[in-house]
């Protein structure tokens, strides 16, 4: 997630220099060959302009879904963040089973549960098979030394017994496993008669609020952006791009023969935020492939454990993740 309020300009001009030279080129061959030919290779700005418009409102739609899908993925990890907490503190509340220090109930709980949400976090991180690993948005952040992500069996072997973390690795979803060892733990407990009923009932209430946000979030990541919308909206974009220039060259013709070179960079400008508005979309439709705009669920698995831990009266504890270069992973 980028933090700043402004965007760098090297940033933007990462995504945009390719385009912008592009662009340039295109509308000054144009023009040359209309100054130099005397014929005007231009057509009415009419039904350019039509285009222009409907291309406008498709944009925007894909935009708005692409948002829904962003803004929906950051509530699923509100409702982890909170549900967690509410976990953290009715473990360290009512636990009161014998034993101190990491070996006991509430602190292999708690230290499991903190395994459980990193373990949904790097799953998430997974490659999509739709998504371009190569595509800018993840470039910037390599570019920017964002320190690289903790594998799956180094996460486990921090946080577990080393035969819980061998056995999770041996699954193919193994946060689903991790969450289910608390489930049985707990069962094992209200059956020993150490925790009430009521208490069972509410954690169990909080397991399955677990499976149902960590769900919500697979199906985000595993089902993609509606390609028919994503594929048809950049070709919508790139046919108005290329028929612009045209219609310019027609307007500023009429103006005088010397004019017809301000379609440039009108052709640039407008070109830029048509492409612009279609890259917003692109890099926000997948919010967990670790680019520059996806949650920050690094920063969020910190904030968990951070006060998970403090719960337990834990003393080393990790300092919260900041943002790199503005950037926040």
């Amino acid at each position: 997630m980028y933090t700043a309020r402004e965007i760098k300009l090297g940033i933007v001009l990462s995504f945009a220099w390719k385009t912008l030279v592009f662009f340039f080129l295109y509308a000054s061959a144009l023009c040359a060959i209309s100054y130099l030919s005397g014929h005007t290779l231009g057509v009415s700005f009419v039904p350019i302009g039509l285009i222009g418009t409907a291309v406008a409102f498709y944009v925007g739609f894909k935009n708005n879904s692409s948002y829904d899908r962003l803004w929906e993925a950051r509530r699923i990890w509100g409702a982890i963040v909170n549900a967690s907490r509410t976990f953290g503190t009715l473990t360290c509340t009512y636990i009161q089973s014998e034993g101190t220090g990491k070996g006991s109930v509430k602190a292999q709980l708690i230290h499991r549960h903190i395994a459980y949400i990193n373990a949904v976090r790097i799953q998430l991180r997974s490659k999509s098979v739709w998504n371009d690993p190569g595509a800018t948005a993840n470039a910037v952040v390599e570019e920017q030394h964002i320190p690289a992500d903790q594998s799956m069996p180094d996460m486990l072997n921090r946080f577990l017994p080393a035969d819980e973390a061998t056995f999770y690795q041996t699954r193919k979803n193994p946060a689903t496993h991790i969450m289910k060892a608390q489930a049985k733990q707990l069962d094992d407990e209200f059956r020993a008669g150490r925790i009430n009923e009521l208490f069972y009932f509410h954690m169990m209430n909080l397991v399955q609020e677990f499976y149902t946000q960590q769900g919500a979030a697979e199906r985000i990541k595993n089902f993609p952006f509606p390609r028919q919308y994503a594929y048809f909206s950049k070709v919508f974009v790139w046919l108005f791009i290329l028929a612009l220039p045209f219609g310019l060259i027609n307007e500023f013709a009429k103006l005088g023969d010397g004019l017809i070179f301000l379609a440039i960079p009108s052709y640039v400008l407008i070109a830029w935020v048509f492409n612009t508005m279609e890259i917003v979309g692109d890099t926000s439709e997948n919010p967990f492939e670790n680019a520059i705009n996806d949650i920050p669920m690094t920063a969020i698995c910190r904030t968990i454990e951070i006060d998970l831990r403090e719960m337990l009266n834990e003393t080393s504890i990790p300092a919260p993740i900041t943002a790199v270069n503005n950037i926040l992973m």
